[in-house]
């Protein structure tokens, strides 16, 4: 893909990388002024944004706290397992510090690397709720902005 810097058309057809998605060429400098103000929402477009975005926001605290309860869920169990899979060891290895069946549970117990990889989903999911609702938080302050532009500006 490649953008003439002139006008700021994309001139090749590929597709968006890892989608079958097709870039859409967007000629800012052959629009004219009618079809440049047609892409600005309206008055009450932008404020049903700003209606539906403060709804979702209003439920990402309740979905956060079941993020970080199943992480604490997953994290707790982790503990378990290790401890469980350093108690078999100890049968196999009874000289063996603490310390080093554990890392060996951590090693080869399946039942160890299942709530390990149980425990980096749940953190991964909570990751990308607190990333979606700093997002949704950034497009409330756009919107708010563009709210009262289009108030202001509509008034005269």
């Amino acid at each position: 893909m490649s953008v003439n810097p002139i006008t700021g058309e994309v001139e090749d057809g590929e597709t968006f990388p890892g989608t079958d998605i097709e870039l859409v060429p967007l000629n800012l400098a052959h629009l004219d002024e009618d079809a440049i103000a047609a892409m600005f929402p309206t008055p009450a477009q932008a404020a049903g944004a700003l209606l539906y975005s403060r709804q979702v926001a209003s439920r990402a605290p309740a979905a956060l706290n079941g993020y970080r309860t199943a992480l604490k869920r997953a994290e707790r169990d982790l503990t378990i397992a290790i401890a469980l899979g350093a108690e078999r060891m100890l049968e196999t290895y009874p000289r063996m510090p603490m310390t080093e069946r554990r890392d060996l549970a951590r090693a080869t117990d399946p039942k160890v690397k299942a709530a390990e990889t149980a425990r980096d989903e749940a953190w991964l999911l909570l990751e990308y709720a607190r990333d979606y609702d700093r997002a949704i938080g950034r497009d409330i302050d756009i919107l708010r902005s563009l709210n009262a532009n289009l108030r202001t500006e509509h008034r005269s």
